[in-house]
């Protein structure tokens, strides 16, 4: 599944990245595995259960092979 981000998520993504000297590619991974880290390292979602340090490898090793 493919997300789309309003115009205002794009600009701040790629002020981010800019401010970064990151590819927009490289800042998403990055921000969406520090958000998985911050969100679920300690917490569970109420209604299911997150493997948070999986998804954040899988993202990870998706950026590292991106490089």
């Amino acid at each position: 599944m493919n997300y789309t981000l309003t115009d205002t998520q794009q600009a701040v993504v790629g002020e981010i990245a800019k401010a970064e000297m990151r590819s927009v590619s490289h800042m998403m991974s990055l921000l969406i595995a520090e958000g998985l880290s911050w969100t679920y390292l300690d917490h569970s979602p109420r209604y299911g259960e997150i493997n948070a340090s999986k998804l954040e490898d899988q993202v990870i090793n998706e950026l590292k092979d991106s490089l």
